[in-house]
């Protein structure tokens, strides 16, 4: 028969209903110490002593958690900032804490925090306040925060996250458990086998240890947890805030799948009859997961909140034992349990487990996978200082950290001869994958001298700081003018891409690289990767979203082009994607534009339909070429569309092959979906912007038309924009800055 753990509570609190349990064939009881105090669990297990029924300590394990809050709940909005303690605090609307504390010291700006199964979702915004006990984060998606919730961190470059395995309260409900002769305990958030070994180590070695598998971690050390564990039990709870809630049916017949291989017995938790906290009876989904998870062979099953708090806690038992019965009298499931064998089999050959493309509604990476090239742990230091090396510009850092985080996928490095005339000549790479601009790494002479084809050169900052290494394929050179007149279609200098082209070192390296370091700047609070867009994407259970790329404030004719967009394109969500590299001169300094979509997001955009995040790169002012790279840009970063203007990061310098739109046409496999706008202009008579017809344009009687250029020259004059062209919050904001003497704009 399918064993039986109950969560007692509140709503099993008596020696009368914890009798009654045991009456009920249930094997074992438990309380949740992530909700309970040491005091809770000594009088529980004294309960379950006078009844005769065994006891599992329960565990909080190495999981972040928020902490108590002055009510039930607090509601935030988007752009909301809070402060984040590493004390023991009451929170409120303005700041919360984290435990355990060691977290704070491991978050980066940049990283996002996910609370509980609700969809607040907050960014690590500053952390230069450590040292005073509190960083501070930025709610990105709005949603209520309870007490003492759960919480995921998604990084923005992946590194090992140091968490105890046990809490100091773990230790004492151990050792609570050793005095009353307790023989199971529950281990939450086991991260490895090392981490099982250790749970014996402080029970010493006198209780059965009960592995919980609820997080990526376990999910990558699984054989190692499952060798070394008495059982497993899966919360698919917790094991669905780190992988996507669709993945977890089949994740568990994995899991299941395993365990029975190595013969180690599972136990299944969360969500069995879930509706019975409130109904009398489960819903039909509820009887048929339950019969379908004794089916794939589950040693037992766990109640939770339905016993704990639940209004009909002996009426679940009941229901369950009427369910396991059924499926026990039907079925003998000691001869079915290895039917879907080949199933398993064939999810674990696609990488079932890892691969995040699968099942999943956002948009397939260009190339269909994700490029990672980012390494936490570089070859030996030595190593790296005996390397000959170059050290990159700001640009360079920025191509080298777009393409490690898989901005700029399929590419794994800087580009090669061949692939830089495969690109040139056909606008693909030699693969036959679409790529429509050079990536290169330039080099003085008397550098590419050291430089010989196979070697490892290391790639420093500006302060010599080893940041990354390319693994050389090639070094070559490449003439000038054709470059330039193959991908501008022209050589004259007066064109900044030219300009910039011209400027170049003359020898340039293709190979693949490793980024070892982050290139760190005051926009780290607003960066977001591919990774972490993708899964906050899926998190807003948005599968069509729009990308919008700019390198200006906002006004109004951009707002309503980008919500045109949404509607155009029938998008869940908008992804606002201004980037903030080198700019030319007279362009707005990165900080406003920044703030000026903070002011939209608080104040005007829909709630929950907008994500903000910045693009550490540069304008090619390529033209369509260019449009073409910032769309499969965005596709990386998981948008289904894209928003192309009239003149898309252009130069206001025509050249014969960028002069139209019409190159998208020639890439039917482009993969994202291309939202057009032609000249959009503010009619009078309509009192509203329109997108203009090129065939009937408006008459000049019937629009106000104002340039990017003169709207600069007023702000700079200290005179607002007309309303129509730009909101007077956006205005006033930079008017202030130019009061203050600060360099609103690139000289």
């Amino acid at each position: 028969m399918t064993k039986i753990i109950v969560t007692l509570g509140p709503s099993t609190n008596t020696m009368e209903k914890v009798s009654l349990i045991k009456s009920k064939n249930v094997n074992f009881v438990r309380i949740n110490m992530s909700h309970s105090s040491i005091e809770d669990l000594e009088y529980f297990i004294d309960l379950a002593k006078q009844v005769n029924i065994p006891f599992i300590i329960d565990t909080e394990g190495s999981q972040i958690r928020t902490g108590v809050l002055n009510s039930e709940f607090i509601s935030f909005k988007e752009n909301d900032v809070i402060r984040i303690y590493n004390d023991e605090i009451q929170g409120d609307s303005e700041k919360i804490n984290l435990r355990p504390w060691q977290i704070l010291d491991q978050l980066y700006e940049g990283d996002l925090l996910y609370v509980d199964f609700d969809t607040l979702v907050m960014r690590i915004s500053d952390t230069s306040t450590i040292n005073d006990g509190y960083i501070s984060a930025t709610i990105i998606s709005s949603g209520k925060l309870g007490n003492n919730k759960g919480v995921v961190v998604d990084q923005r470059i992946e590194r090992k996250i140091s968490l105890p395995t046990l809490t100091p309260k773990d230790i004492e409900a151990i050792q609570v458990g050793l005095k009353w002769n307790i023989e199971h305990v529950a281990a939450s958030f086991m991260r490895s086998g090392d981490a099982v070994n250790e749970v014996r180590r402080i029970s010493k070695n006198k209780m059965k240890v009960i592995s919980k598998v609820e997080c990526k971690d376990a999910m990558e050390n699984l054989d190692d947890i499952i060798i070394e564990s008495d059982y497993i039990l899966i919360d698919r709870g917790d094991l669905s805030k780190e992988i996507p809630i669709e993945k977890i049916p089949f994740t568990q017949k994995i899991i299941l799948h395993r365990a029975k291989k190595l013969t180690t017995p599972v136990f299944v938790a969360t969500n069995l009859l879930e509706s019975m906290i409130e109904n009398r009876k489960p819903t039909r989904a509820e009887v048929h997961d339950i019969i379908n998870t004794i089916v794939e062979g589950a040693y037992g099953l766990t109640m939770a909140a339905e016993t704990a708090i639940g209004k009909y806690p002996i009426g679940c038992i009941n229901m369950l034992n009427k369910i396991i019965n059924h499926s026990n009298l039907v079925i003998n499931a000691n001869e079915i349990r290895y039917k879907e064998e080949k199933f398993v089999k064939y999810l674990e050959s696609q990488n079932y487990l890892f691969d995040n493309n699968i099942g999943a509604s956002i948009v397939k990476p260009h190339g269909g996978n994700l490029v990672n090239r980012v390494s936490d742990n570089p070859k030996d230091l030595k190593y790296l200082d005996s390397l000959v090396s170059i050290t990159l510009n700001e640009n360079l850092l920025n191509d080298l950290e777009q393409i490690a985080i898989g901005t700029y996928s399929p590419l794994e490095g800087f580009m090669t001869k061949n692939e830089l005339i495969h690109v040139l000549d056909n606008l693909r790479l030699p693969n036959g994958i679409i790529w429509p601009i050079p990536i290169l790494l330039d080099i003085k002479k008397e550098d590419a001298r050291l430089i010989y084809d196979g070697d490892d050169v290391a790639l420093k900052n500006a302060t010599g700081e080893i940041v990354g290494v390319i693994n050389v394929s090639e070094k070559y050179s490449y003439d000038k003018n054709t470059l330039c007149n193959k991908f501008y279609g022209q050589e004259d200098l007066n064109h900044p891409g030219v300009r910039y082209l011209n400027n170049l070192n003359p020898v340039f390296l293709g190979g693949k690289i490793k980024l070892f370091k982050i290139n760190i700047t005051i926009n780290d609070q607003y960066s977001l990767t591919p990774k972490q867009t993708r899964r906050l994407f899926d998190e807003k259970n948005w599968s069509r979203v729009v990308g919008f790329h700019t390198r200006n404030v906002i006004h109004m004719a951009h707002e309503f082009i980008q919500m045109e967009a949404l509607k155009k394109g029938s998008c869940d969500g908008l992804f606002l994607h201004p980037v903030v590299g080198m700019k030319k001169s007279g362009d707005y300094q990165s900080k406003y534009i920044i703030d000026s979509y903070q002011i939209n997001q608080k104040k005007f955009y829909p709630e929950n339909r907008t994500v903000f995040s910045v693009f550490s790169t540069y304008s090619r002012y390529g033209g369509a070429k260019e449009a073409i790279f910032t769309a499969l840009c965005r596709k990386n970063f998981g948008c289904s569309h894209f928003i192309i203007g009239r003149d898309h990061t252009g130069a206001g310098v025509t050249s014969p092959s960028n002069k139209s739109m019409d190159i998208v046409e020639r890439f039917p496999d482009l993969g994202i979906e291309i939202i057009q706008f032609n000249t959009v202009s503010y009619s009078k008579s309509k009192n509203s912007y329109v997108e203009e017809n090129p065939n009937s344009p408006l008459n000049e009687d019937n629009k106000f038309d104002i340039s990017g250029t003169e709207a600069r020259e007023m702000l700079a004059k200290m005179k607002n924009p007309p309303e129509w062209f730009m909101r007077p919050e956006v205005s006033e904001m930079i008017i202030n800055a130019v009061k203050n003497k600060e360099q609103v704009f690139v000289e």
